[in-house]
């Protein structure tokens, strides 16, 4: 591990409380997403400490190990394109976005912060919108530039939107499973106070911390995500902004997220969801250590049972391989120590993965047309258990051969 990607910080990120709690410790690990070539598998890889914090005075769940954000995100294996479910779920996204927000405004301004591949803003730039992507990823600004989505190849900041306001100021600002990645969320709030309009809205989707914890999601806890969000910390970051959440709608994508509406104060009637989610937080206890507790208790289980179980269908002779080489993936992977001894390969669409390995567990990743020559008595360990249906689906003719799924997460289940 070496230093100069990484530091332990101190105080919480949301209202610098030291009060800080350890709920669960992940071991030291690979950037989930550090994909290996070949040339690299007897290099010595970086990791780093996966534990995750709880502050005593927010309530925010978060990594106080951070990793440097240039190592994580200059060059990124994850394209929002190569997800079918995704892509459908953007479409619908930005027509919401459109006739909510954008439809009666005269020549309508989008920003999407880590706007990727340029997924959602060519869904918005299709309904008429002006856009601007902020991305950080250098491979990924330039696909998104070179399919006519303008980008900028830079990081989110407060001093970035005051660049971007020189023409003019946002009328929406989009943001999908990034503000957790954000270290600064204090400047980041800066940012949206100064790039939105009078009355413009910044809406965001986030992973819930309520299902990560009750269905035992510990796999999407990674570097990247140094934040792990519930309603509560979120009150008393926006409002140190003079901003206020007015709605919050929950999303089935990525195994259970939140899209949160934030303006400036009195802009819009606040919603009824507000204080629904406030109410079922505070008598979940979210508000006291035992409830993280108990989670970390029944993680432990987890890992046992998945290691017993697997170990079990080796002893039979099965063969078992990975479908889905994601990061959430190579956290469970290393979590749980299954590498290449256990899983032949794995099979993913992403073709910018195909003979890559894993990091940490070295498993090789291969395209998924060769689970075409597998059946009886083989077994796909699904690590990419967020698209379930869609893959249990598009798999069908493996499951007739005899093939079967292996579900991980919450419980370990045979299908």
């Amino acid at each position: 591990m070496t230093k100069k990607n990484y530091i332990l910080e101190q105080k919480c990120r949301i209202c610098s409380s030291k009060n800080l709690n350890l709920i669960l410790d992940l071991g030291e690990q690979p950037p989930a997403n550090s994909f290996i070539d070949k040339n690299e598998l007897n290099s010595s890889e970086s990791k780093f400490p996966l534990r995750l914090f709880w502050c005593g005075d927010c309530y925010l769940v978060q990594l106080l190990d951070i990793v440097d954000k240039e190592f994580l995100f200059k060059n990124y294996f994850y394209m929002t394109s190569a997800s079918k479910p995704i892509v459908d779920h953007f479409k619908k996204y930005a027509q919401d976005v459109y006739v909510e927000f954008l439809k009666e405004e005269k020549n309508p301004f989008v920003v999407e912060i880590g706007s990727n591949d340029g997924s959602l803003l060519s869904e918005f730039k299709k309904l008429g919108t002006q856009i601007l992507g902020i991305e950080p990823a250098t491979n990924l600004s330039n696909l998104a530039n070179q399919s006519n989505i303008t980008t900028k190849n830079t990081f989110f900041s407060s001093q970035v939107c005051k660049e971007i306001i020189k023409s003019r100021n946002a009328t929406v600002v989009v943001a999908n499973n990034v503000i957790a990645h954000v270290e600064d969320l204090q400047d980041l709030m800066h940012g949206i106070q100064i790039l939105l309009d009078k009355n413009g809205v910044f809406i965001f989707e986030v992973p819930y911390l309520v299902d990560l914890i009750k269905k035992l999601e510990f796999d999407t806890i990674y570097h990247e995500h140094l934040s792990y969000f519930s309603i509560l910390p979120l009150l008393k970051l926006v409002e140190q902004f003079g901003l206020e959440i007015f709605d919050i709608r929950k999303q089935s994508v990525h195994g259970g997220t939140l899209r949160i509406f934030v303006s400036k104060k009195n802009n819009f009637p606040i919603n009824d969801s507000v204080k629904i989610f406030i109410d079922n937080e505070y008598s979940l206890g979210l508000d006291k250590i035992e409830f993280y507790q108990k989670f970390s208790t029944n993680i432990t289980k987890l890992k046992k049972n998945l290691i017993e179980l697997l170990l079990r269908l080796k002893n039979e002779n099965k063969s078992i391989f990975g479908y889905g080489a994601s990061a959430k993936g190579n956290v469970l992977l290393n979590f749980c120590s299954i590498d290449n001894q256990i899983l032949e390969y794995i099979v993913d669409t992403t073709t910018i993965k195909h003979g890559k390995f894993t990091p940490g567990t070295h498993i090789s990743v291969i395209s998924p047309e060769k689970i075409l020559e597998r059946g009886k008595d083989d077994i796909a360990l699904l690590l990419a258990w967020n698209y379930q249906d869609e893959i249990l689906e598009k798999e069908k003719l493996f499951r007739q051969r005899g093939g079967k799924f292996l579900i991980p997460i919450p419980q370990p289940e045979l299908l």
